[in-house]
């Protein structure tokens, strides 16, 4: 199916730019607004805050203590980021969104060899206006590193497969690509690629390839040059202490013991990416039973499908077999996946395999039921679970809408009438998540006002900070300057230690319950204040902010 080699046509290149720039606004649009979402994006960012403050860039650690959860990459990314923009949601975060546009683009780009320009750009239309993509590449995590640089990894691995006119290029590329993915998440960004390159060689019957034209000869020392330096500076640095609590308990721990609760079914994935892809998961019933009809003579007469096919399969059953189970941890599947819906709806748009208008009708049907459902749990479950919150029925419009006017535009069988409908729906769900959703959701994530106020009131004087049967990384990120510790006192007689640490100030955070109880065991000579009460998100608890001062200290 791949084309014989010549130059994109400017019209490609120009549409392609085009859906760049449409997939980078999508994806900015309004994501440095809102605070960090606990635990991992504040606990990245003030890892990133004490790596900066300690002047070590190789190290990462978290209120005093090594930080092994993940590797360097996404801290320099972060670095970068915070450098242009500043300390906030801006800087921490733009780095996933140009990642997330970069993936849009370099599909549309990597993919016109070998599915055409309107397959390829149908690809990156679809990655862009994903569901999941809009939670991904807006935030301040690892996760768009990995995926992107795993993309590029497998598909500069096909590209050097199949046309071998470009094969020593496109294979030192994938070799770095793995490289990187390595820097970014740890063993896993070579691992899985190479076991999917290694499975499609022997579906193929030919694994020779693999040494015999696979430049591993340049290749590894490539791998090498790029992924080795970091391991060992950060191994010699801690004595080897970082990089084997990283192996066992980030690695091997995670995929053998369920970690932080998050657990889940082997069908654990089965249930998540219909709905991370919606709203095009929609047509993945008439993607699977086309592909399953060519199922016998996938790696003979179409390689390029059945590797998409074998990447996506392997990805999801790895990490179904994974005792910690998240969402993210699939989305490394997702590019083959559009790829495989964006080509079967290329062939049905010419008419070449028509899709049946009752599984279409079925198909819209489905994604309006799914905005029912959204409606119906906004109106009546959020506001049960999360009071202050209250309703947010119109989550649900946005599909519901789109699902009304595309089921429309069935009946006359305008099937890129429905495309338009199901992207525009997709893009309004952006704007009601980011415009209404997210504000709302701010409101009851106290770090960032207690944080404020902390700052406002302390100017440039020095104060500790610390809680009390409560802790969220982002109270920490938020209160505290650069490598500032934050005390979690196990015995309230240790608060007055923490105030002489502040140099006569300290604040603390805990449940509103346990005022009471605080207040009377603290020593006379440490005045308390009560500052701030409000609902949190998480704990789903009041939280109140006290403001500790000795009445012993004299502030300049």
């Amino acid at each position: 199916m791949h084309k014989p080699a010549s130059a994109p046509s400017q019209s490609f290149l120009l549409q392609a730019l085009l859906l760049f720039l449409f997939a980078f606004w999508l994806l900015a649009f309004h994501t440095g607004n809102a605070s960090l979402w606990d635990i991992d994006e504040p606990n990245n960012a003030q890892a990133l805050k004490e790596m900066l403050a300690h002047h070590n860039l190789v190290v990462p650690t978290f209120n005093e203590a090594l930080r092994p959860d993940k590797p360097i990459l996404n801290y320099w990314l972060m670095g970068a980021g915070v450098r242009l923009l500043g300390m906030n949601g801006w800087g921490l975060r733009i780095g996933s969104v140009a990642l997330g546009a970069l993936l849009v683009f370099y599909l549309a780009l990597a993919l016109r060899r070998l599915y055409g320009e309107r397959t390829a750009l149908l690809t990156g239309l679809l990655t862009a206006t994903a569901l999941h993509s809009q939670i991904i590449f807006r935030a301040a995590v690892p996760d768009p590193l990995l995926i992107f640089f795993v993309t590029v990894s497998l598909i500069s691995y096909l590209r050097g497969y199949l046309l071998a006119e470009e094969r020593r290029r496109d294979y030192l590329i994938s070799y770095a690509a793995m490289a990187l993915a390595t820097l970014a998440k740890g063993p896993i960004g070579f691992l899985l690629p190479g076991l999917i390159i290694v499975l499609f060689l022997l579906g193929r019957r030919d694994l020779p390839h693999l040494w015999r034209q696979g430049q591993l000869a340049l290749g590894v020392p490539l791998f090498l040059l790029i992924a080795l330096p970091w391991y060992l500076a950060v191994g010699v640095e801690t004595h080897w202490l970082w990089d084997r609590l990283f192996i066992d308990q980030q690695n091997i721990g995670r995929y053998t013991a369920s970690m932080e609760g998050h657990r889940g079914p082997i069908y654990y994935y089965l249930l998540t990416i219909p709905l991370a892809l919606l709203p095009w998961s929609i047509f993945l019933p008439q993607t699977a039973a086309e592909l399953w009809q060519r199922r016998g003579t996938l790696f003979t007469k179409a390689p390029e499908d059945a590797f998409m096919l074998l990447w996506a399969i392997t990805w999801v059953v790895f990490f179904s077999l994974a005792a910690t189970k998240l969402p993210n941890y699939v989305w490394e599947a997702y590019p083959p996946l559009f790829l495989l819906l964006a080509q079967r709806l290329h062939l049905a748009l010419h008419g070449i395999i028509p899709l049946r208008r009752w599984g279409v009708l079925l198909s819209l049907s489905a994604l309006l039921g799914i905005g029912l459902t959204l409606a119906g749990l906004g109106w009546w479950l959020v506001p049960k679970e999360i009071p202050p919150l209250g309703d947010v029925a119109y989550l649900g419009l946005p599909y519901f809408l789109a699902a009304l006017a595309a089921l429309y535009f069935a009946w006359g069988g305008r099937l890129m009438a429905i495309i338009g409908s199901l992207g525009i729906g997709a893009v309004a769900l952006t704007g009601v998540l980011v415009l209404v959703a997210m504000p709302a959701l701010d409101s009851l994530k106290p770090s960032v006002t207690m944080g404020r106020m902390i700052r406002t009131m302390e100017g440039a004087q020095p104060y500790a900070i610390a809680t009390w049967h409560w802790f969220q990384p982002s109270f920490l990120f938020y209160a505290g300057r650069g490598a500032m510790p934050g005390h979690e006192p196990e015995r309230l007689t240790r608060l007055a230690r923490i105030v002489a640490d502040g140099q006569g100030t300290a604040f603390l955070a805990l449940p509103e319950a346990d005022l009471a109880a605080v207040r009377k065991a603290l020593p006379t000579s440490i005045h308390s204040q009560e500052l701030y009460a409000g609902y949190e998100l998480y704990s789903r608890k009041r939280i109140a902010l006290l403001r500790l001062t000795s009445v012993l200290a004299e502030k300049p």
